[in-house]
């Protein structure tokens, strides 16, 4: 009976089960990581949130995305994005679900490595671009600071892209919560 409730005790201070703790309040943050996929290739994150209010996240990110393109080769892709996360629903003190809107700039750079189909001597293709952002995103809390994130974001580039002009992403993540 010892070990059981020592084993019960060390499981709740890891956070190993959902404590009924405060989750969205006022001045929270969080640091993520995230991994996915784009309609091209694949991408890996790393995001910043803070709880403007208990209902209103505000999220920023960095992203870089690669991956191959017919006629354009392999391409590579950094992004910046800043969005607004107004709280959808929440089950519990367990799953919380955002919407996101905001928008992002980028750039993006083709023909690595002379992968793609391009005059001999003429300039890797290059360009920035940047536009609005829609998805939606949820958190499934795990413990008091650590989530499971789940996202989807679709947006549209202006400035010719290079990659596509209807962008999206979708992708899991972790995300540590902290004061």
């Amino acid at each position: 009976m010892k070990k059981l409730l020592l084993v019960a005790l060390l499981l709740d201070g890891a956070g190993a089960a959902p404590a009924l703790a405060q989750r969205h309040v006022k001045h929270m943050a969080a640091w993520g990581a995230h991994v996915g996929r784009s309609e091209t290739g694949t991408y890996y994150e790393a995001s910043y949130t803070s709880l403007l209010t208990n209902r209103l996240a505000l999220r920023g990110s960095g992203l870089r995305e690669t991956g191959t393109l017919a006629g354009r080769g392999q391409y590579e892709r950094y992004a910046g994005r800043v969005l607004l996360a107004p709280q959808l629903l929440r089950v519990g003190e367990v799953a919380y679900v955002h919407l996101l809107l905001g928008g992002g700039a980028g750039y993006e750079h083709t023909n690595l490595n002379g992968t793609g189909e391009q005059a001999a001597g003429a300039q890797t293709p290059q360009r920035f671009t940047y536009g609005p952002q829609a998805g939606l995103e949820a958190d499934f809390f795990l413990g008091n600071r650590l989530s499971l994130v789940a996202t989807a974001t679709k947006g549209y580039l202006f400035n010719n892209p290079l990659i596509e002009q209807w962008l999206g992403h979708a992708g899991i993540g972790l995300r540590y919560h902290f004061r």
